[in-house]
């Protein structure tokens, strides 16, 4: 390995909390040093999100040494008892941690004791990077990923402040800001997130889309989303937050709720993380609360509870199956992996499925995840995916 005992005790337990999507953006941005670190690292870090890898090396793991790869295992977790981690109660990251270090290390040795290389799958690849584009209100444009130092849009001071992040000033607004509007465009298989000038933070999914004010006017703050993108309101009890998407409208005080409105898709979903807001559409209004979820299609306006935490688990890198249908499944995936999709029976699109997949793993393992409920089977063919039953 490329760092020692406690360290890679540390890793391990990343990875083991980033495969069910329990990573902060800053351990999520620490994983993703240590994967850059090494070529071993990243062949480590694929390999852990290749679910049938991970079978193999189990199964690998059950025939080497059970009884000495356990004591090696109690060895690190004293390690870390050391380190005053209460490892009496053993929590998921702990125990899935010492599950990681336990495969990988039985990986290594069976391929020590075989010399015998491990055959890779041929895979669906993940979509070629894409540039982010930002559109001034005078229709230029401009590459994100590209952009470098600051620059003034309708007399705000805008600027980059991290690798996918934009930021406009909230400091020195001019009386009279000219009403000015930028949208910004994320392309499939990239994400990013913003600063609007009131403070307002949002992250945007793949494939989405969002214009906005440059600032604010005097009596309301209204934004357009197109895709999914999650918001984490400002409080300002004189100008509500409005977010307008299909045929709907969010509208908040302060507060922090996701929304997936993505335009080839029939529902638009709206959750609810802290706060309340009041979600509009045809005549119809709910209030939601915390853990409430509102669906609206050309149909009908319902409510349901759901797990927030699965729901928005894209930010930390999981695909949202939770609730979902095959359809919106497969077009999530389609947004991140270069592929067509071909149904047998139209009757497919609409099973259901619970859960979340890591966004990183090999395409291959997510379709034998949803293969695993029996309710579909897939066929792959160079680049185009059929379904049928």
């Amino acid at each position: 390995m490329t760092c020692g005992n406690e360290k890679w005790f540390r890793i391990a337990g990343l990875l083991a909390r980033q495969r069910v999507g329990q990573l902060s953006e800053e351990e999520l941005r620490e994983l993703e040093e240590w994967r850059e670190v090494s070529p071993e690292n990243k062949l480590l870090y694929d390999r852990w999100q290749d679910g049938e890898f991970l079978e193999v090396g189990f199964k690998n793991y059950q025939r080497i040494g059970r009884r000495k790869a356990l004591l090696d295992m109690e060895k690190r977790v004293q390690l870390q008892r050391k380190k005053e981690v209460r490892l009496r109660v053993l929590r998921w990251g702990t125990v899935a941690a010492v599950f990681v270090v336990a495969v990988f290390g039985s990986l290594y040795l069976f391929e020590r004791e075989t010399e015998e290389p491990v055959k890779e799958q041929v895979s669906i690849a993940l979509m070629k990077s894409q540039r982010p584009v930002l559109r001034l209100d005078d229709g230029t444009t401009m590459l994100l990923d590209s952009l470098k130092g600051d620059f003034e849009e309708a007399g705000i001071l805008v600027k980059k402040t991290g690798e996918s992040t934009l930021s406009y000033s909230a400091e020195n607004l001019p009386q009279q800001a000219q009403l000015a509007y930028n949208t910004i465009e994320v392309p499939k298989g990239a994400e990013f997130d913003l600063i609007l000038s009131d403070g307002t933070r949002v992250w945007l999914n793949a494939d989405s889309k969002l214009k906005y004010p440059v600032t604010f006017g005097n009596d309301k703050r209204e934004v357009e989303l197109e895709g999914e993108g999650y918001f984490k309101v400002m409080k300002d009890e004189r100008k509500p937050f409005r977010v307008v998407v299909k045929k709907q409208t969010v509208e908040v005080l302060g507060t922090e709720f996701n929304v997936d409105a993505y335009p080839e898709e029939k529902n638009t979903y709206t959750t609810l993380v802290s706060g309340k807001v009041k979600v509009d559409a045809d005549g119809q209004t709910v209030i939601l609360d915390p853990g409430m979820q509102s669906v609206v299609n050309d149909e009908k306006m319902y409510t349901r509870k759901v797990n927030v935490a699965e729901v928005i688990s894209w930010r930390n890198g999981m695909f949202v199956l939770e609730n979902h249908t095959l359809e919106e499944i497969m077009s999530k995936l389609a947004r991140w992996y270069d592929f067509t999709v071909f149904y047998q029976n139209t009757s497919l699109k609409e099973a259901t499925f619970k859960g979340k997949i890591p966004r990183y793993t090999s395409f291959e393992s997510v379709l034998n995840i949803l293969e695993k409920t029996g309710e579909v089977k897939f066929n792959v063919k160079n680049q185009t995916v059929t379904v049928y039953q």
